[in-house]
């Protein structure tokens, strides 16, 4: 399977989200990725309703980004798409399909006690229509209570994503896919390796001592076979582990005890529903990841819909 990370739409908003977004790229040549093409959308009330010198505020905000990459060394491109009444998302995506990018890299403001960042966002309405993976940088909030304080900061920098990588899977296509694109990053600054499966509840026969011992045996052959896959492209730690429950909350609870680095995550699984493109799992672990999550779809037109 070729899923290349050759080049990536950053989607900015020109905010305090996108001066971190700014900040990380420059990580990103460890993924491969030679070309970036920044983007922000936007949306025009009406026709004429956005004064020349806000234009060129804009414009010029995308100048001093696109200055401040040159010296990387990568290919940058930069657009900002004024349009009446647009829709961001829908903008990235257009933007992305016409810049013929590989993928997306866009700030995720996240989850916390006080509100949900994330729910409605740019960001949730991207993942749920993108067939691109998209690499989702999480940020979060200095003060919650005092908004007037509050400051975003870049909860793991994406400079250490490749050190401890996280991989569950459900042994769909899709986490087929994202197996794919682990193989592709793994470097040699990539430390460990760390691979889930979860015996989900309500699977059928997992009520069922016999049958679970049983999908045990078979899930962890499968993850060994997995494993030697990795063990012949690096020297890296990896170690896989079979689990019982929630498939998010395991996921979460493991990669934080495990000290992981990013989670590569398929966003389609077993439970996939024809045109809903971000599953129950992925969605929580986005929500409540406090690392870099790189989300990779499934293949629209050849996997077969479960």
């Amino acid at each position: 399977m070729n899923v290349a990370l050759n080049h990536a739409v950053v989607a900015l908003d020109q905010s305090e989200a996108s001066d971190i977004v700014m900040d990380c790229l420059s990580h990103f040549k460890q993924f491969g990725t030679k070309k970036l093409t920044l983007f922000t959308s936007v949306s025009v009330s009406y026709p004429g309703g956005l004064s020349e010198s806000t234009q060129r505020k804009y414009q010029a905000r995308m100048e001093e980004y696109r200055q401040k990459l040159e010296p990387l060394g990568l290919n940058i491109e930069m657009e900002v798409r004024f349009k009446t009444n647009a829709y961001a998302p829908t903008q990235i995506l257009k933007a992305a399909e016409e810049y013929g990018a590989d993928y997306i890299i866009i700030a995720n403001r996240g989850h916390n006690k006080f509100r949900d960042f994330l729910l409605g966002s740019t960001a949730t309405e991207l993942l749920q229509r993108c067939s691109l993976p998209v690499y989702l940088i999480n940020l979060s909030v200095s003060d919650e209570k005092e908004l007037k304080k509050r400051k975003l900061y870049c909860v793991k920098s994406c400079r250490q994503s490749l050190q401890h990588i996280f991989y569950p899977t459900d042994f769909s296509p899709t986490a087929d896919r994202a197996f794919s694109v682990l193989e592709r990053l793994i470097s040699e600054g990539t430390q460990k390796i760390k691979m889930l499966h979860v015996q989900a509840r309500g699977r059928p026969g997992t009520d069922d001592p016999d049958k679970l011992r049983e999908f045990d045996k078979i899930d962890t052959e499968r993850l060994k076979a997995l494993k030697k896959k990795l063990q012949d492209k690096t020297g890296a730690e990896i170690d896989i582990m079979v689990r019982h429950g929630s498939p998010s909350l395991q996921i979460l609870e493991n990669a934080k005890q495990a000290g992981a680095t990013m989670i590569i995550i398929g966003s389609q699984g077993r439970g996939y529903v024809q045109d809903l493109f971000l599953g129950g799992v992925s969605m929580q672990v986005i929500r409540k990841a406090h690392i870099p999550v790189l989300t990779v779809p499934a293949d629209r037109n050849n996997e077969n819909k479960y």
